[in-house]
């Protein structure tokens, strides 16, 4: 088995229904989802703030002989560049680190390794990437341990100017904040997205605390997306 077995296969199946898509992959981790969407040919912009994770993703598109195909961002996605922020530890869960939003941290020589402060950009500082590597649509994984209204806030540009027909998004924790819910909803029906499940059922965009760990925003409209 796979790690997030469900969602990868279904990503996968859409990556290959639509061909001209690319993948972006915010909380890559290890990189289960970067690897089999470059495995398929796909450019990957793949985006996590913990150094051991990109660390061990960099050597696997390596050994892999995938380097062409992805691009690694070791920062932390919130709605302002430039900060350094503390990396909540998880001892349970070494995916499961959130960034503490609350206060900046003041940076010393000898913290500028210390892979639990990570330092901030908005999605949108990434669009020059995409714009470069000749990316003109893609499908998006956001899985931030609850910080996944941060890309949306800090993201109009790029989903202004791509073609992003669809968005994963862990929503379990996430649902435990009523005001990034409120940022999330508005951001999607805004661009006329809907909600749905893994398996492409519609969600009741008014029953939000009752939705599934994870879901899909799909782009309205769309004609066989899934």
């Amino acid at each position: 088995s796979i790690w997030e077995e469900e969602g990868v296969t279904q990503i996968l199946k859409l990556l290959i229904r639509h061909s001209h898509l690319d993948f972006i992959d915010i909380g890559a981790n290890i990189g289960t989802y970067t690897m089999y969407a470059a495995a398929l040919g796909r450019f990957v912009l793949a985006i996590d703030c913990f150094a051991p994770n990109i660390n061990r993703l960099y050597r696997a598109v390596q050994l892999s002989n995938l380097a062409n195909r992805v691009v690694l961002i070791e920062n932390a996605i919130v709605t302002r560049s430039g900060q350094y922020l503390n990396l909540k530890k998880e001892s349970r869960n070494i995916g499961g680190q959130n960034v503490d939003v609350s206060q900046n941290v003041s940076i010393t020589k000898n913290q500028i390794n210390n892979p639990y402060i990570v330092r901030t950009i908005t999605l949108d500082d990434l669009l020059p990437i995409l714009v470069a590597r000749g990316v003109r649509g893609a499908i998006m994984k956001v899985d931030i341990e609850g910080s996944e209204s941060f890309v949306f806030e800090s993201g109009s540009r790029v989903f202004d100017t791509l073609e992003i027909l669809c968005v994963k998004m862990e929503w379990s924790i996430t649902k435990g904040y009523p005001d990034r819910v409120r940022v999330i909803i508005d951001f999607f029906v805004k661009r006329n997205y809907d909600p749905k499940t893994l398996s492409c059922q519609s969600l009741n965009i008014t029953q939000y605390a009752t939705w599934p760990v994870d879901i899909f925003w799909i782009k309205r409209n769309v004609s066989n997306f899934c």
